[in-house]
């Protein structure tokens, strides 16, 4: 018996993939007759007791533990790409009174075989200023001729105050450029002279036409779309201004693509149109993606340009969080761009990673990565970013297309804001050995059983609640610090100097025998001693303008039944909320002692986590009133929260038995406020 036992244990353990069908297929709603639910119940129970079981050694920096690791569009994101500098970033670099050149697009042209940077310039915070001799916004065009060792101005794209569009004088920042049919055709998006950014109605997206790559361009008689067009009824009842288009020739029409977002900003849609002819006239928009649906699409997501290759166009898109670490590829089928359904994911996160050098200070900033792939199977990419001064750059980057990402050994950096990736399993680690390489300051974190909390739009984000715990050693240029982290207090166990930190590989090991931790940093022994055990995660914390090379990351440990809790903010941003539609609260009936209530009656709230199951906990009370729970976009049971008297956030739904995975839960409620507190996930 007890074999046959340690044989089911081993099954779990060693294959996933058929784990993760064995659950599929014991999902309870399968289950309906008395004795199969039986059967589902002694199934669950072998497999919660043989999980806390279970084995850990392994490798986690190789590239078989990809997916391993979280990819949060605010927390960050490892990647474990290949890409390599051009030796002559950057390329390009803003100056006073066009201080952010953060859009681009680059252009490899096939008839001549040269290449060309359309760089669009904007002033410093995207600043529009009332002056009819300079421009706010431009479009600036570079040719290399020598595939991008050097670089030459070609000019500009449009001329001061052009006038077009019933005599409206437009500046143009953001281009892509289609070659057909012996034709460049350009797109745009165009920004009227009278025009902020709190009264865009006269703006839009143009077409333009030329000989040439790098003009002149002529510009058609009408815009292919204007912000009016939707201002008064915008999509949603919220997305009306389009900008960052985005154009694709298929076989026998052509595509559209641009952003839409609202005022003020908050979320972000990708929208289509097809046209018979590259001028138009364009269809009504199709929304592509945005996140406003039931199913799993992290916010703050801006696209921005894409790019075609071997039947399939790419399109990039950055979180815009703080961090500017998480890069979302998705791509499609070219003949079935318009079909929201046929997208996939080709890369969440793990596409790409910023370097610790001046040029790209501050990470992605702007729009996203752009690109081609050539016919020698490099990928070229163009990326904007910031320096320390606060000026925009725009920068080169190759890698090959059929090996984009490493066999072993991933980055992590964080720009702005700090990140948190942490391996997806609860683990009770016995011994951690690393080697890296570090700019800045890492926190190597275990038994990590903190809530997970998105305080703002930008994803700004901390782990001072009063409730959880975790222990980490920190290691900067010059010092370690092991730390004690239980709620609000925090304890430092043991510190001390770090000698030859400024290797090019370091080693930290940690191990833990009979209770009794011991930890060296390069060889020299820093502390033995003991914490309160409390299993959990384990994963890694990068201050802000850290940069992190980890080559190897060994693990030891047991492998336990993990859980984190994800909070309310999160949820609202999810699904497109605004903040002004929304009262945020303290009051000790929410978990974490906050949380957030709708001041309509109608409202949703969205969480998007990975993993197997979850609980969902909210407060009950006489304002409250049924919520509707969907799990990937099917419903899975209503809960009712009407109450006489306020009672404390509990337990009101969970499920188990999801496949490993992406998820969303989905919250919404049609007749009383709806309350937002926290999800418990588990995996």
């Amino acid at each position: 018996m007890f074999s046959i036992l340690r044989s089911w244990c081993l099954f779990f353990c060693l294959y996933p993939q058929f784990r993760k069908l064995h659950w599929g297929l014991l999902n309870l709603n399968h289950f309906v007759a008395s004795e199969n639910r039986n059967y589902y119940t002694i199934a669950i129970l072998f497999s919660s007791i043989f999980i806390g079981g279970c084995s850990i050694h392994k490798d986690f920096a190789g590239i078989e533990s990809q997916n391993e690791w979280s990819h949060h569009f605010a927390f960050g994101s490892p990647s474990w790409d290949s890409f390599e500098r051009f030796p002559n970033n950057p390329v390009f670099q803003g100056r006073d009174g066009m201080e952010w050149p953060v859009n681009g697009f680059l252009f490899d042209d096939p008839v001549s075989k040269n290449w060309y940077l359309y760089i669009g310039e904007y002033r410093r915070n995207y600043a529009i200023v009332n002056d009819s001799t300079s421009k706010n916004f431009n479009c600036v065009i570079y040719k290399s001729a020598d595939r991008g060792k050097s670089w030459g101005r070609m000019g500009d794209l449009f001329p001061l105050n052009m006038h077009c569009y019933d005599s409206l004088k437009i500046q143009a920042p953001d281009v892509m450029v289609v070659y057909d049919n012996g034709k460049y055709h350009l797109i745009f998006d165009w920004v009227s002279g009278n025009s902020t950014w709190t009264k865009m109605g006269q703006s839009g997206i143009g077409y333009a036409v030329a000989d040439h790559p790098e003009g002149p361009y002529k510009v058609s008689r009408k815009p292919l779309k204007i912000n009016t067009e939707y201002l008064n009824a915008p999509l949603l009842k919220k997305y009306w201004r389009m900008y960052a288009p985005m154009l694709v020739k298929r076989e026998n029409d052509w595509v559209m693509l641009y952003m839409m977002d609202t005022a003020p900003p908050r979320s972000w849609a990708l929208a289509a149109s097809t046209a018979q002819n590259p001028e138009g006239p364009y269809s009504e928009p199709v929304l592509i993606k945005n996140v406003e649906g039931m199913g799993n699409y992290p916010p703050l997501m801006e696209y921005f340009p894409a790019f075609s290759h071997d039947g399939y166009t790419y399109f990039p898109a950055t979180s815009v969080a703080v961090n500017r670490n998480y890069q979302l590829i998705n791509r499609v089928k070219t003949e079935e761009i318009t079909a929201p359904k046929k997208w996939e994911t080709f890369s969440a996160g793990s596409f790409w990673h910023s370097a610790p050098e001046p040029n790209e200070y501050a990470g992605i900033w702007g729009q996203t990565i752009t690109g081609f792939v050539d016919d020698s199977d490099s990928m070229v990419m163009m990326y904007p970013s910031k320096t320390k001064q606060n000026y925009g750059t725009i920068n080169l980057a190759k890698s090959s297309w059929s090996h984009l990402f490493r066999k072993c050994g991933f980055n992590l950096s964080a720009c702005e804001g700090g990140s948190f990736t942490w391996i997806k399993k609860g683990i009770d680690p016995d011994q951690l050995k690393l080697d890296f390489t570090l700019t800045g300051t890492m926190h190597l974190v275990w038994d990590f059983n903190k809530p997970l909390e998105i305080k703002d739009t930008w994803g700004n984000h901390s782990f001072d609640q009063n409730e959880g715990d975790y222990k980490e050693i920190e290691i900067s240029q010059n010092h370690w610090r092991v730390r004690y982290i239980n709620q609000l207090n925090i304890q430092v166990v043991d510190s001390g100097v770090v000698r030859d930190l400024d290797k090019p590989v370091n080693q930290l090991e940690m191990s833990k025998r009979n209770g009794i931790f011991t930890l060296s940093v390069n060889g020299q022994q820093c502390w033995t001693g003991s914490i309160p055990d409390n299993p959990g995660v384990v994963g890694i914390i990068l201050d802000p303008h850290s940069n992190l090379t980890m080559n190897h990351f060994y693990l030891t440990g047991r492998q336990i039944t993990g859980k984190l809790l994800l909070g309310s903010y999160e949820a609202l941003l999810n699904a497109g909320n605004q903040d002004k539609e929304w009262n945020f609260i303290k009051d000790p009936i929410f978990r974490m002692g906050h949380g957030a209530v709708s001041k309509q009656q109608a409202a949703t709230a969205k969480w998007n986590f990975e993993g197997t199951g979850f609980k969902l906990w909210l407060p009950r009370g006489a304002e409250f009133g049924s919520v509707s729970v969907f799990t990937d976009g099917r419903k899975v049971g209503n809960v009712n929260l009407r109450s006489d008297h306020y009672l404390n956030s509990s337990v009101v739904f969970q499920l188990k038995s999801l496949p490993m995975g992406p998820h969303a839960v989905y919250t919404t409620s049609t007749d009383a406020k709806l309350p937002v507190d926290c999800l418990e996930v588990t995996f």
